[in-house]
């Protein structure tokens, strides 16, 4: 068994389609399929089930996919730790991030880590919380940046800051003048809400939940920037994460009012998330210091 051939498994896993996975990983897709062929022999039992011009994975397919990738991971992590060696003049750093974290204190250590290890690739992925915990056990990811606590055993937490839900309104809106509101004051406000398939929007419906509210929830998307955006002309109003909130409506002319959620305090932490059993590089622990660095300074109003 090569390397190359569960490369060739894992991008095949992933596109379920032999054209694209040859085109990402730069070979013929004969090479492409010679290589699965090889290793389904060596291992004797198919790993793809073929439907019409597509694939999906067997059984046995899904049962090798997660020890290829926590494999490919450690070889990488044996790359990086020779890397190590050299003062990190190569390599690569997979992370995964919740996309309301990667408009804040995430772009200021990518820049950092860049500018001090400029022959290291950085991979930034924007990932959903369950997501990111998958792909950390698969061996997919370094590390992720997501909620604390975290939902899998597997995985262990580093916290890195926490903050208040905020609920954002136009100007003219009827509640923007109020610095603090209880969650229970929102009765009959038509909000826009992220879908229930978010770890935030669970958040909120809990809080109203224990508020005996109902919330007159008008409109779900799953952009919190497109959310404060509909809020502007002044009769929704949205509930979003203190930074984005607050950076949103501290903009120039934003037209934007963020006041912040109380009774019962809705407040959500954030944590580098590391799977317990795997080797963390040097490259991936400069780039968490940056990082914790970044949200102290933030912290400090720096």
């Amino acid at each position: 068994m090569e390397m190359r051939q569960l490369r060739y498994f894992l991008s095949v896993a992933e596109t379920e389609h032999l054209t694209r996975s040859a085109d990402a990983l730069h070979v013929t897709q004969s090479t492409l399929s010679h290589g699965l062929r090889q290793l389904e022999d060596e291992l004797g039992m198919p790993l793809f089930d073929r439907i019409g011009r597509g694939l999906r994975l067997s059984q046995a397919g899904r049962v090798l996919r997660g020890h290829a990738s926590r494999a490919l991971q450690e070889v990488e992590a044996g790359k990086m730790a020779l890397a190590d060696l050299a003062g990190l003049q190569s390599g690569s750093l997979t992370l995964g991030v919740i996309p309301t974290f990667l408009t804040h204190f995430v772009p200021d250590a990518v820049a950092e880590f860049s500018l001090a290890f400029p022959r290291v690739q950085v991979h930034v992925r924007d990932l959903r919380a369950g997501p990111i915990e998958d792909l950390l056990i698969a061996g997919r990811l370094d590390f992720g940046i997501s909620f604390h606590p975290p939902a899998r055993g597997e995985i262990e937490a580093q916290p890195l800051f926490e903050e208040r839900l905020h609920v954002v309104v136009g100007e003219q809106h009827p509640l923007a003048a109020r610095r603090h509101l209880r969650v229970r004051d929102l009765a009959g406000v038509p909000l826009a809400l992220l879908p229930r398939s978010f770890a935030t929007r669970r958040m909120i419906d809990a809080a109203c939940a224990a508020a005996r509210l109902r919330p007159a929830v008008r409109v779900e998307m799953e952009s919190v920037d497109a959310l404060i955006h509909l809020c502007r002309p002044g009769e929704l109003a949205t509930i979003a994460a203190e930074h984005a909130a607050r950076q949103a409506a501290g903009a120039p002319g934003s037209g934007l009012a963020s006041i912040a959620l109380t009774d019962p305090a809705t407040v959500r932490r954030a944590a580098i998330l590391w799977r317990k059993d795997a080797s963390r590089s040097r490259a991936a622990q400069e780039f968490a210091a940056r990082l914790l660095d970044a949200v102290r300074r933030r912290a400090g109003g720096c």
